[in-house]
């Protein structure tokens, strides 16, 4: 395996900021302000391998509504500390004025992160196919995260995070090819317990839809939970 750069992954990072930016300039976005309040749980099933399951409920429409519920359960297998794979499963619900809209997802991962200087850089790289009802076919997505943690107490840090949303390939009444979302997070995380931490902080997502007249804005308070349950 070749050797993880991490300047590359800031790099990466500063590149979708600017894209990110860059699209907000060109066209005029929907405004939403949101709550998002995911859990991630995980346990050592046997050995290296871990069991791992979220739960991310997202209120929407000014904090007025749910407008988005999903349930995400993986297995990782940890080839090393720092080094893990994923693979699992998603169902994520859409809750919009016409109705619901159930979307399926199989997803993949790779997970690295690699300490510098005092500072956490951690990479996340995904790949979804996704199906959604009733519309025929899959679309496909890559997604790319960087993350940055750094200690202010002992217990307590700061944390950056970017990560860009790439669709590999068109759907008809779907997901069309090309740049589908940015989201940039600021926050405070607190180390909880010896195995559980919460992050608090602001993200900027923005969805880059087919009509460059209808791309959408939000703003959103996040409060995540990270849980490592008992062995």
């Amino acid at each position: 395996m070749s050797k993880w750069n991490p300047f590359f992954s800031l790099v990466v990072c500063l590149s979708t900021i600017a894209i990110s930016c860059n699209q907000s300039a060109q066209a005029a976005a929907e405004q939403d302000f949101q709550l998002w309040t995911p859990v991630m749980l995980d346990r050592t099933v046997y050995k290296k391998v871990h069991g791992y399951f979220e739960v991310i409920p997202r209120v929407g429409d000014n904090v007025s509504g749910l407008n988005q519920f999903m349930l995400r359960p993986g297995i990782e297998y940890r080839l090393k500390d720092n080094f893990s794979i994923f693979a699992g499963y998603a169902w994520l619900s859409n809750y919009t004025d016409s109705g619901v809209q159930n979307e399926h997802r199989i997803w993949q991962q790779v997970l690295m992160n690699k300490s510098f200087k005092r500072c956490l850089l951690i990479n996340r790289s995904r790949i979804e196919q996704r199906l959604f009802e009733p519309i025929d076919g899959a679309s496909v997505r890559v997604r790319h995260l960087v993350k940055v943690n750094y200690p202010v107490h002992k217990r307590i840090y700061a944390t950056v995070s970017n990560e860009l949303f790439i669709n590999l390939n068109s759907l008809e009444g779907g997901p069309q090819a090309g740049i589908d979302q940015n989201r940039l997070f600021a926050g405070v995380g607190i180390k909880t317990l010896k195995k559980a931490r919460v992050e608090v902080g602001y993200q900027y997502q923005y969805i880059n839809r087919s009509d460059r007249f209808d791309d959408q804005a939000n703003h959103a308070i996040v409060i995540q939970s990270f849980v490592g349950l008992k062995d």
